[in-house]
């Protein structure tokens, strides 16, 4: 006794199932070492990704640090004109002058390479 399911599923078949059942039904083609050929290049590209993005990060960083040391040595300098204690309500700037803070251009360069630097945090974890 057949159950009701399979005896539906026989009728649901349309013109295309008895050939494609009767393809994979048929022997397998054989390989030729088809199969070790993609695999090995599968692998040399994950070492190459494994590779490069370290070296990249070697690279750029080797690039980037005299730019983030002036950057630091900046911000040092602001920070050590500021007063001690910006909390207090009587706190007297007389001692601060524009030209104690960096240039415009500092400010910008170094908030651009803030940006950047966050949406390749981001690229990274994808």
């Amino acid at each position: 006794m057949k159950s009701k399911i399979i005896n539906m599923a026989d009728r649901l078949k349309d013109k295309q199932a008895p050939g494609l059942e009767a393809m994979f039904r048929s022997d397998p083609l054989p390989d030729l070492g088809f199969s070790k050929k993609v695999m090995a290049r599968v692998r040399r590209q994950v070492w190459i990704r494994r590779l490069t993005m370290p070296a990249a990060l070697i690279i750029g960083g080797s690039i980037a640090i005299k730019p983030a040391s002036d950057i630091v040595i900046a911000m040092t300098q602001v920070f050590d004109t500021l007063p001690p204690k910006l909390t207090d309500a009587a706190v007297d700037f007389s001692g601060l002058s524009v030209s104690s803070l960096p240039h415009s251009a500092t400010i910008l360069v170094s908030g651009v390479i803030a940006l950047v630097a966050l949406g390749l945090v981001r690229a990274l974890e994808d």
